[in-house]
């Protein structure tokens, strides 16, 4: 395993200020789904239960108190069929919220006792304390459940010394039950969770995972809401765990689990499912628990493949889960660090594509870019095209997409840029020509991105400084700072960086002024808009001035008339590209161009078209 692996993996070591050792994570949250239903149906279930007591006892007594107490089991009774509403939506609540709750109960049990001091059912009520006693050790922490006791304990002590509510006989023995059973009930509810919850990452382990899977597709198929789980891979993690030793290992699991939590939304469930797997349990579609996990592996920067499943009306947990653990296996033997879902065929895809580029169905074009002043052509772009065996050309507006979901747009990116570097290599040196190759960016976030292309630059020979990286602004539109060092990192190589369709994203000048970029690709959409008898073009001046002041080239894209390329040629816009000067072909072509001395290329018929490559 290469030094950027090992390196890319200890990435996943960012404790970020977590515990170890199997104790609770900082803002780890329950991993069971019906955990926070079952908190708020159990709380609602005990109120409705006291204000029938309570009501109970308030018809059973005389005038004195009867309102008091009328008044509380209405209350308790609102409040029980509230968090019955929290429990069936799902809702769900702060745990301060439940804490206050418990307290609110002990405060209204105690005034309910005063109000019926002496009476025989003070301690009716009193005794009601044992619900407080049971949801607070089957849900809070240790600490937690013996702070409320020990305020029982108070308010039967005050109910009896204060009041003389209650006998002496009756405050020890509830005391001493409620304690009993407090202690009874706390050590079996979490010994159940401890046989599902994994003692490494504090995360539910398989049988959690299952558990909750469960409760999460009952309750899809109920409420028909969208629902998708994901199978997440460490890639390399056996070689690593050999290599660093298993508390290393051991440390990057945590790490791992930890990051997941911290990336995802809180209605999602995460749990350690195996060795080096985790598994999530997502109530979204498929598609926004891709985004979250390349969200993560931008984040974190440790390699992992993934499989995603979205839930589909008559699914079983099996069913779904075997969806996306096929999507995984998918993933792993695509070569890994790569998410595949099942529900948009993306393995599909990736066979597909890969067996068409194995039988050389995959070609490279170059579009001749030439020097507005002279025509002379000084660089090509370097772009893909398909075609089918018996069923022709397919438009690169098709299957780039399908590359992107699949992943196959790495592979895809590596055979353009050892084409292109191969071809232009070939290309007379009296000319220092460009190539300029699209890049995606899912390949700017692979770890190893600058490390291909020095490769391939060695490998064809070709010099650094005739090669140009074409970026679209919606690829940097979030800054990414590992796109960012990558680009940065090859420009200090050599290569130049080219900002394509500039003008269509939300570029601002303090944006572009920190992009690692040498050049500006003018949209075509500014040079479609010049019209015949056009003598200026405002947006088109803007632009190139800005390039000027920056000192980054322009290059326009589209110019098709003669007109345009005099125009742009006027407002200072350096070269272009499009059928005025030649449409994608065969590298002979720019090599004929080049070999005598830059010449102009002939311009095409007019009425021959084809499709732009979208970029690769």
């Amino acid at each position: 395993m290469t030094p950027d692996v090992l390196a890319a993996l200890r990435g996943g070591l960012r404790l970020r200020g977590f515990r170890l050792c199997g104790l609770r994570l900082r803002g780890f949250r329950r991993p069971v789904i019906a955990t926070g239903r079952a908190m708020a149906a159990i709380a609602g279930a005990s109120y409705l239960v006291g204000g029938a007591i309570g009501l109970a006892c308030a018809l059973l007594a005389g005038e004195r108190g009867r309102t008091p107490v009328l008044a509380l089991a209405v209350l308790a009774i609102l409040l029980g069929c509230g968090l019955g509403v929290v429990a069936v939506r799902g809702i769900r609540m702060s745990p301060a919220v439940y804490y206050a709750l418990a307290v609110v109960a002990i405060g209204a049990i105690g005034i309910g006792v005063r109000v019926e001091r002496g009476q025989i059912l003070a301690m009716a009520l009193a005794a009601q304390l044992t619900l407080v006693t049971i949801f607070a050790f089957a849900f809070f922490t240790w600490p937690a459940a013996w702070v409320l006791q020990f305020l029982s304990v108070v308010t039967l002590l005050v109910a009896k010394l204060q009041w003389d509510a209650v006998p002496w006989a009756a405050v020890i023995a509830m005391s001493g039950q409620n304690v009993i059973l407090g202690v009874i009930l706390g050590w079996l509810v979490r010994a159940a969770a401890r046989a599902e919850t994994d003692d490494l990452t504090g995360l539910p382990d398989r049988r959690g995972f299952d558990r909750a899977l469960d409760a999460a597709t009952a309750r899809a198929a109920r409420s028909d809401r969208p629902l998708s789980i994901a199978f997440l891979d460490l890639d390399d993690f056996g070689a690593y765990n050999a290599q660093q030793g298993v508390p290393a290992g051991d440390r990057l699991l945590q790490a791992v689990g930890h990051d997941l939590v911290a990336v995802v939304a809180d209605d999602t469930v995460v749990a350690r499912s195996g060795s080096d797997r985790f598994a999530l349990i997502v109530p979204a579609a498929g598609a926004d628990t891709i985004a979250t996990l390349e969200r993560f592996r931008a984040d974190d920067r440790t390699r992992f493949s993934a499989g995603v499943a979205g839930w589909r009306p008559g699914d079983t947990p099996a069913t779904l889960a075997g969806r996306a653990d096929t999507a995984l296996d998918e993933a792993r033997r695509a070569g890994g660090s790569r998410i595949f879902c099942s529900a948009d065929t993306a393995a599909d895809s990736w066979a597909e594509m890969a067996s068409a580029l194995t039988a050389g169905e995959f070609t490279v074009a170059y579009q001749p870019i030439t020097d507005l002043k002279s025509g002379a052509v000084t660089g090509a772009e370097a772009l893909l095209r398909w075609t089918r065996p018996g069923r022709g050309p397919v438009s690169p507006v098709d299957f780039i997409p399908q590359a992107e979901r699949s992943g196959f747009v790495a592979e895809l990116g590596r055979f353009v840029l050892e084409s292109a570097c191969r071809e232009a290599a070939t290309w007379t040196r009296a000319v220092p020509a460009k190539v300029a190759v699209n890049v995606s960016g899912r390949e700017l976030h692979q770890h190893d991105y600058y490390e291909q292309v020095a490769e391939v630059l060695i490998a064809s020979g070709l010099p650094p400084e005739r090669l140009v990286l074409e970026v679209t602004e919606s690829t940097l539109e979030a800054d990414s700072p590992i796109a960012l060092t990558t680009l940065r990192r090859l420009r200090a190589l050599g290569i130049r960086v080219a900002i394509d369709d500039f003008g269509t994203g939300w570029s601002s000048l303090s944006r572009l002024s920190h992009l690692p970029a040498d050049i500006l690709k003018i949209d075509r959409s500014f040079v479609a808009a010049i019209p015949p008898e056009a003598t200026s073009a405002p947006l088109i001046t803007a632009i190139t001035a800005l390039a000027s002041a920056m000192g980054l080239r322009t290059v326009a894209e589209g110019v098709e008339e003669v007109h345009q390329a005099a125009l742009l040629a006027r407002h200072g816009c350096d070269e272009g590209q499009g059928w005025l000067h030649g449409r994608p072909g065969d590298g002979a072509v720019i090599r004929e161009a080049l070999r005598t001395r830059g010449d102009a290329l002939p311009a095409p018929d007019a009425t021959q078209r084809t499709v732009r490559n979208t970029p690769a």
